[in-house]
């Protein structure tokens, strides 16, 4: 479950970066049919592509094979990220595919797979948090102090750079207000994500399809899983006072 929780955490975080440089207030309808609960037409666009396919390329840390795919439709208000995860280590042989969708107000995120030395341990347990705290959080953000957090950050336009074939914008931050010259860069196209590099670590866009027809299922939880709401905020706080990590 603290996987789960900090997977989904580390998403959120994510959406929220890539609110501050500037929330798009447009309201299009939303499509109907959404297998979590129906996007709203009140929720910004995310993209500036109505729908889209990124795969991005393989990232092998410590022995660990991981392979990230994101499919999004209605200008992102729903989106699906797969993850695919082998490794080897020590003797245990694993592979897992992990899917998190993202849907109007609500995040599920569930185990597709999880294959440990030829034996299925997949969890049919789905989590379904409500992000509505934490989109206010990142629109208010956006809206009041989104300069203010750019030179907190030293954020920099650095040009652009040419990622799967699209030419996106390059810029950087810093973490770090001391050691400013300690940045992350990135590469955003249309407001997605092709590239984030920190340090010896580098995710990046192999292919990306434009606005191309994405598969209703990717959106849908699996027949046969029992979804199970959870609260984020009290999952990340934890047990107070227990000891317990």
């Amino acid at each position: 479950m603290k996987s789960t929780m900090k997977r989904t955490a580390a998403l959120l975080l994510l959406s929220t970066l890539t609110l501050l440089p500037g929330c798009s207030k447009k309201t299009d309808s939303a499509k109907p049919g959404s297998a979590v609960e129906p996007s709203s037409s009140s929720t910004p666009r995310r993209y500036e592509l109505q729908s889209g396919i990124v795969t991005y390329e393989p990232m092998v840390l410590m022995g660990i094979k991981s392979v990230t795919t994101l499919y999004f439709d209605d200008y992102g208000r729903r989106e699906a990220r797969e993850s695919v995860t082998d490794s080897n280590i020590m003797g245990m042989k694993s592979h897992e595919k992990k899917v998190d969708i993202t849907d109007g107000d609500f995040m599920i995120s569930y185990e597709a797979e999880k294959i440990v030395n030829g034996k299925d341990e997949t969890s049919k347990v789905a989590t379904k948090t409500d992000l509505r705290k934490f989109k206010e959080m990142a629109m208010k953000m956006g809206a009041e102090i989104g300069e203010q957090m750019k030179k907190d950050f030293d954020y920099r336009e650095e040009g652009s750079e040419v990622i799967a074939g699209v030419t996106g914008t390059k810029y950087s931050v810093s973490l770090n207000r001391e050691q400013k010259d300690q940045r992350v860069y990135g590469v955003l196209y249309k407001k997605i994500a092709l590239k984030t590099q920190m340090g010896a670590i580098t995710v990046k866009a192999a292919t990306i399809e434009e606005n191309v027809a994405v598969p209703a299922t990717k959106f849908e939880v699996p027949t046969g899983y029992t979804i199970k709401e959870v609260d984020l905020e009290k999952e990340m706080a934890g047990p107070r006072g227990s000891g317990n990590e």
